[in-house]
């Protein structure tokens, strides 16, 4: 028999792709999910087959009213317009971080050309993938904080000298953040210290995937980070300081059943 007319050839290959694939029939409940999607997600195949993406995947922002999940938003356009889709987004992962992804809807027609449901692939933007690339060189270099997963304080120090000495020589502005995660010794008391490693992970993670690589992000102190914007100006600061908020508000950690 031809490779061309197994159709289990076809599904093994999907399945065991790294680029996150998933299918939905015309109601939008999944009825594919590869290696890839559990991957990039967190979420495995048996927690997601038979249910909608909003079911588990959470929507852009805590307040959104339409209920559709962020990596499904562009399937209903795609199911009543019949035209592919592309788009770049960011989406929680089920650890709680917030991760930046490219994705392509497309739909999926029978032989007569009607809709049958529609088909989403996605995979890291080529922000997140040159992050990973970097961090791994870093690592190597003892540059990282291991408990963070971001730069050390000596290294975004010697980035901060940097930016500072550039500015002082070409005039080219940069822009500081210092994050702050309030409430630790809260949560510390009330769910133990194996709650805040995770939190100390999570929330950086979710500030990395949304700053652009020109920019450099540093484990300043216990539950403070660093973020340097390279040619951001004062008027700039505020809009990315609210975006960066907003999206380790949306992080979500699952502790012992609690959210």
């Amino acid at each position: 028999m031809s490779l061309s007319n197994d159709p289990e050839v076809y599904r093994s290959v999907l399945e065991h792709m790294r680029t996150g694939i998933y299918l939905v029939d015309r109601q939008q409940r999944i009825q594919f999910w590869n290696e890839g999607a559990e991957s990039l997600t967190g979420y495995l195949r048996q927690d997601v087959l038979g249910h909608f993406c909003r079911d588990f995947l959470a929507p852009p922002t805590q307040d959104a009213a339409d209920g559709i999940c962020e990596l499904g938003g562009a399937l209903g356009t795609v199911l009543r317009d019949g035209r592919p889709v592309i788009t770049e987004l960011s989406l929680r992962h089920k650890a709680g971080r917030q991760v930046a992804l490219r994705v392509r809807s497309v739909p999926i027609r029978n032989s007569d050309g009607v809709i049958l449901g529609a088909a989403e692939s996605f995979d890291e933007s080529h922000r997140g993938a040159y992050s990973e690339r970097r961090h791994e060189k870093l690592a190597n270099f003892g540059c990282l904080d291991e408990a963070t997963g971001v730069l050390t304080r000596s290294f975004i120090d010697t980035h901060l000298r940097e930016s500072l000495i550039t500015f002082s020589e070409h005039r080219i502005p940069f822009s500081i953040l210092l994050v702050e995660i309030d409430g630790i010794d809260h949560f510390r008391e009330q769910y133990g210290p194996g709650a805040i490693t995770v939190i100390l992970r999570v929330a950086p993670q979710t500030i990395e995937n949304a700053i652009r690589p020109m920019d450099f992000l540093g484990h300043y102190s216990e539950n403070k980070f660093l973020t340097i914007l390279s040619e951001c100006s004062a008027m700039e600061i505020r809009l990315v300081g609210d975006r960066l908020q907003k999206m380790v508000s949306n992080s979500k950690v699952k502790w012992w059943a609690t959210m």
